[in-house]
Formats: structure tokens, C-alpha cells, sequence
């Protein structure tokens, strides 16, 4: 990755913000005491699941946290986990202190992943499973457990992130198969974080194939470690038999595409062991979380998916550096098994007029005109028409250039590379790649090129 890999998340992270809020897309329950779900659970607090309405579900599975030594263990117990005597596959999810409703999330939010459960076994979608979150370690203490290369904002040098993954594995997991009616096998296992949690989770889950089956990384904080993530997986040399989901918000910023193509290479197929979703309106929170959750709950312990039943189209530009600067298409298809994923292969775009702009067979767009671009997208027989808007991109592009040293001449822009280089804390190369690779979009054309300067002039007829 390139060496301003951290500038750039921080600087595309905005510029997603702003396309999000450009596109016009658009309390805590108490908990009361349970009985006891094991004969004698060592050092366990019970509480029951939240009280609140989950439209119409009748059966609620109950949460309460145990104790492994000096740390929080939530633990989610199935409906009828009492009195069926059953034994259950297991999804342990890092950061349990903000996955259920239980008043110790960290940020005033949590998944509620209780709630996504309970409706998603009523309405047939999933097995039941138990839910294993196990507690952070507080302030620095979570990075370095989570992340498992060197970071210095944190800071790390990824032994931590080691020992935690052993501790997991030698200590969680064998404490939560003797204390609780769980099916001790990899292939009922799931291992599911997000954000520090994510990068944990995907490398663990990859590390140890023998104890997980599947993997929930959800918005993983890909810049840590300069990118280290995608340069290890990178290195591997064998496929492991994982089924890997993977999402990203687009106000989020951080790369992810790499990451998805990466794993592609490995031999993962869309689709059937790797699944991801862009989420248009996502950001980096809990409330997020909670909306695509249940996809990578689904593809553990649900149905495949067999066909699609619902489409839905956004676009999004990406900005992540002269190689990866788009405009492109993302469209997200509902499954009849219930999991909603981005689709790419066996997409069909139709430009409705053409004269405007242009779709290529990934999705990526470039306008030729300054107009709407209306694009009709088909996947497995359904059809979505969508208007990409160019005027939004303008302003998007307008609000960018804001944070450079420019000088504007009508709808001419000079950008001063040098000072908007040091401003940034980048190379005046990179910004002015990264402002060519931009023209290819159709939105402006560079005009003059100096040593110090780019005059640039947004299309206008």
C-alpha cells in the first residue's frame, strides 16, 4: 500500500460522507433476573433477554453474562434451550460488551443481535445457535489484542493479538463446550467481529480453519498496519475451507474491494464461500451493524440461496488512490434464503442513454455528458432501473477540492500541488496521479498541467 495509505482512508472516509449525505438515501431495555441455563455455571451473572416487541415473535432466547476468570462473557441462549435438551453450533463474536441489549455497550449502541435472532428462527431463516460474545479489554488493551501486525496508533507490534488468538482458542472455546450444550466441531463454529474486531476475527478464522468454518468480517479496519492484512493473506498459500462474509459502509472510507478480489484469487467463489456487501448507507456503528447482521448469521446456520427475489442499485465513488479511483455501480440482491449481498458476475447493465455516459461489465461508470445517467441492471430476471446524478458528484468533487490549496476561476479550479502535497502530508506525484486518474470519470477535464499546478474545468455542456 502506499506509504500515505492512512491519509488516504482519512481523506476518502470524508469524501464518502459527503456522497452519502448527497444522496438523500436514506433506549435500552432493563434486564431482570433468569434461571440458571447450566447446573452450576461458574461465576455466572444471569439476566434475561430484552423485553422489547421483535414484530410478533412469541419465543425469545435469554442473555446473561458469565465470567471467565476477569472477563465479561454474554452469553445468548436459544429459546427453549431449558427444557429441549438440544446441542447447538456456536457464533463467538469479539466485543460482546455491545452485542446484545444489555446497558454495557461501550458507545451507547449495540446489535442487538438477540432480537436478529430470535426473528430470523421464527420466520425459518436460521437454526437456532448459542451466541458467544466474549468482553474487550478496555482503552489500548482492545487494539493490541485485535490486532495482530504492528500499529503504531495503538501501539503494537501484533504480539498481543497472538497470545489473545491462543487464549481463544485454548481457553474460551473449551470453557463455553464444557459449560454449555454446544456441537464441539469446526464446523459448527463461527468466529464474527467488527471493525478491530473484523481484522481479529478474519485472521484468526483464517489462521485456524480447524476450529472455525466460517468467518463475519464486518467493516474491517483495513488500513491498520499500512495495510499489512491483504500482504499476509497474500502470503498464504493454500485455500482454507471457510466460508468468509465481508462488508464495508461507503461512508466508511477504508478499502475493502482488495481485499474481496484477494481472496478470489485464493479460490473463495462468490456467491457460495465468500460472500460481501458495499452498504450505501453504512457508517462505522453499531445501528449499521445491526441492519446487515443477519446475512452472516444466515450463511452459517441458514438455507443457501437459491435465487433472487429483490434488487436494489446505488452508486458510490471511490477514491482511494490513482489505482483505485471510480464511479461505480453497486447493486445489492435480497435472496430467497433472506441474505442481502452485493452481486457482481451475471449483471447485466443496459444505458438507457447512451449519449451520457458509459457502464462496463464490473459496473464502473464514466459520463461522457453532464446529465443523468440511466442505467437498467438485471440479475436472475430482475430488473431495477437506476439514475446515476452527475450534478451530485460535481459537489461532491467540488467539496474535495476544498481541502487542497486552489485558486477558482469560474468553473475552473488551480489546484497549487506543492502546498496542497504538505497540507495533506503526501507527495505532490501522488496528488497529481490521483487528479489525472479522477478525469477519467467524465465530471472534468485538466486544461494545463505545470510543475507546481493543475488547472482543471468541470464539464459543463
Amino acid at each position: 500500500m502506499h506509504s500515505s495509505g492512512l491519509f488516504k482512508c482519512s481523506i476518502w472516509g470524508l469524501i464518502a460522507l459527503i456522497v452519502v449525505a448527497l444522496s438523500g438515501c436514506s433506549g435500552k431495555g432493563n434486564l431482570n433476573s433468569a434461571s440458571s441455563p447450566t447446573t452450576n455455571p461458574a461465576l455466572s451473572k444471569t439476566t434475561q433477554a430484552s423485553e422489547s416487541p421483535t414484530n410478533g415473535v412469541a419465543a425469545k432466547g435469554t442473555v446473561h453474562i458469565d465470567k471467565l476468570g476477569e472477563r465479561r462473557i454474554f452469553v445468548y441462549l436459544p429459546a427453549g434451550y431449558e427444557s429441549d435438551g438440544e446441542r447447538y453450533s456456536v457464533v463467538y463474536m469479539h466485543d460482546g460488551q455491545n452485542i446484545f441489549n444489555t446497558n454495557t455497550n461501550t458507545f451507547s449502541k449495540d446489535w442487538r443481535v438477540e432480537e436478529i435472532i430470535d426473528q430470523l428462527v421464527v420466520e425459518g431463516k436460521m437454526e437456532k445457535v448459542i451466541v458467544i460474545g466474549v468482553a474487550a479489554s478496555e482503552g489500548s488493551e482492545r487494539g493490541k489484542e485485535y490486532i495482530p501486525f504492528p500499529e503504531a496508533s495503538i501501539p503494537t507490534d501484533g504480539t498481543s493479538a497472538e497470545e489473545f488468538t491462543q487464549y481463544f482458542i485454548k481457553t474460551v472455546i473449551p470453557y463455553v463446550d464444557s459449560a454449555y450444550r454446544t456441537i464441539p466441531e469446526r464446523d459448527h463454529r463461527m468466529i464474527m467481529g467488527s471493525s478491530f474486531g473484523a481484522i481479529q476475527a478474519l485472521w484468526m478464522g483464517y489462521q485456524h480453519p480447524e476450529t472455525f468454518s466460517s468467518i463475519g468480517a464486518v467493516s474491517p479496519a483495513t488500513w491498520v498496519g499500512n495495510g499489512r492484512m491483504l500482504e499476509e493473506l497474500a502470503k498464504e498459500s493454500e485455500k482454507p475451507e471457510l466460508k468468509i462474509w465481508l462488508d464495508m459502509g461507503v461512508a466508511e472510507g477504508m478499502p475493502i474491494d482488495p481485499l474481496v478480489n484477494l481472496l478470489l484469487s485464493k479460490g473463495f467463489i462468490y456467491g457460495k464461500d465468500l460472500f460481501f456487501q458495499m452498504d450505501p448507507l453504512g457508517t462505522h456503528d453499531e445501528k449499521s451493524w445491526n441492519r446487515r447482521v443477519h446475512s452472516p448469521l444466515i450463511m452459517f446456520a441458514g438455507k443457501g440461496a437459491r435465487q433472487t427475489i429483490k434488487l436494489e442499485v446505488s452508486d458510490y465513488l471511490t477514491l482511494l488512490g490513482p489505482e483505485a479511483s471510480d464511479l461505480r455501480l453497486n447493486s445489492v440482491a435480497t435472496m430467497d434464503n433472506g441474505m442481502d449481498y452485493t452481486i457482481s458476475d451475471g449483471v447485466g447493465y443496459q444505458v438507457l442513454n447512451p449519449e451520457v455516459g458509459q457502464v462496463d461489465k464490473t459496473g464502473k461508470v464514466n459520463f461522457l455528458k453532464p446529465e443523468p445517467l440511466i442505467v437498467s441492471v438485471s440479475f436472475q430476471g430482475v430488473t431495477k432501473e437506476h439514475q446515476i446524478n452527475y450534478d451530485r458528484y460535481v459537489k461532491v468533487l467540488k467539496i474535495y477540492l476544498k481541502s487542497l490549496v486552489i485558486e477558482e476561476q469560474g468553473d475552473e479550479i488551480l489546484i497549487h500541488l506543492k502546498s496542497s502535497a504538505e497540507k495533506l502530508k503526501t507527495t505532490t506525484k501522488y496528488l497529481s496521479e490521483l487528479v489525472k486518474s479522477i478525469e477519467n470519470l467524465g465530471i472534468y477535464k485538466i486544461k494545463e498541467v505545470q510543475e507546481d499546478s493543475i488547472l482543471i474545468v468541470f464539464n459543463t455542456n
